[in-house]
């Protein structure tokens, strides 16, 4: 029965015909009450796994995430589709965390995006231990590895999911695991008995092009004008200033270029994300991750990344 709302839900509400991969085992296998770890590339399906089993399941579902702007674009988007989500974090208000807490309550919530910061504090345990809890999906998981790029040591401490909610289902999920940041996942979270899903991360709709940096403002707007002229885009710069600098001058070119780092205010952030997700054209100019500024550094490498909207 549960596989056939299961299939309902993916075609009513998500407007798909038919599950990708391993997305129908993992959403089973968290419809029964077991955990799962699951390692699938961006792009995917990941959130699927999770967002399904929170819908049809009774309780809400508690979605564990790093980013801000992550929570805030998964809740916007599930909304529009007629989802009861809501995300709780640092952005809002005090009038808005009460009403998010009012909503989780009185059950109104299928999914409940949190911060790591906010979910191990002992009021917020508190709170979910009031209300049906129907799993715990924790996002970039290699968050919890120190092997990981991205390591946070708050993830370290969501160990207490087991201890404090021992049959609420866990799923774990990454798009950026190595063999020991795998082992490392599995060690912190304690997923020894989870079942493993390891999709294909072949991703023959993603290519890339290097060249040698040169004259670097000419090869971009070369770039812009041959292959996207009037796509939206992200373009990675190495530091804060060169991203201010760069969209500012793309704007003085007539490009609607905006700019996203860690030094900007949350609105401004949050201004400049909504438009590049429901506005066309739009060019978001972003601080490189470190993985590829020390590429870029050690080759003189000319790194331009367009992610594009189709």
């Amino acid at each position: 029965m549960t596989v056939v709302k299961s299939k309902e839900v993916l075609k009513n509400i998500f407007g798909y015909d038919s599950f990708r991969g391993h997305q129908q085992e993992i959403i089973e296998t968290l419809l029964d009450k077991k955990d799962a770890l699951v390692l699938m590339p961006t792009g995917g399906g990941k959130s699927l796994c999770y967002q399904i089993p929170a819908i049809v399941g009774h309780g809400t579902a508690i979605v564990i995430s790093p980013l801000i702007a992550l929570m805030q674009d998964q809740v916007q988007n599930l909304r529009q589709l007629g989802v009861k989500a809501e995300f709780y974090n640092s952005s809002l208000n005090k009038p808005q965390s009460e009403r998010v807490k009012k909503a989780l309550l009185r059950q109104e919530l299928d999914l409940l995006y949190v911060a790591p910061e906010r979910l191990v504090l002992d009021s917020f345990i508190s709170l979910l231990s009031q209300v049906p809890v129907s799993l715990f999906a924790i996002d970039e998981a290699h968050c919890v590895s120190q092997w990981g790029h991205d390591f946070r040591p708050e993830y370290l401490k969501l160990s207490i999911l087991k201890e404090r909610f021992p049959d609420v289902p866990r799923i774990a999920l990454t798009a950026t695991a190595d063999e020991p940041t795998k082992n490392d996942i599995i060690r912190q979270l304690g997923l020894e008995s989870a079942s493993k899903f390891v999709s294909s991360f072949d991703r023959p709709n993603i290519t890339y092009q290097v060249g040698l940096k040169k004259e670097y403002k000419k090869q971009l707007l070369e770039f812009i004008k041959n292959f996207h002229p009037n796509d939206s885009g992200i373009i990675y710069c190495l530091s804060r200033n060169k991203v201010e600098q760069i969209s500012s001058w793309l704007c003085e070119l007539g490009h609607d270029a905006v700019p996203y780092h860690a030094g900007l205010p949350a609105e401004e952030r949050h201004r400049n994300q909504n438009r590049f997700i429901n506005e066309e054209k739009v060019i978001v100019v972003q601080r490189l991750h470190l993985e590829w500024e020390l590429i870029s550094q050690m080759f003189d490498l000319l790194c331009i990344l367009i992610c594009l909207r189709v």
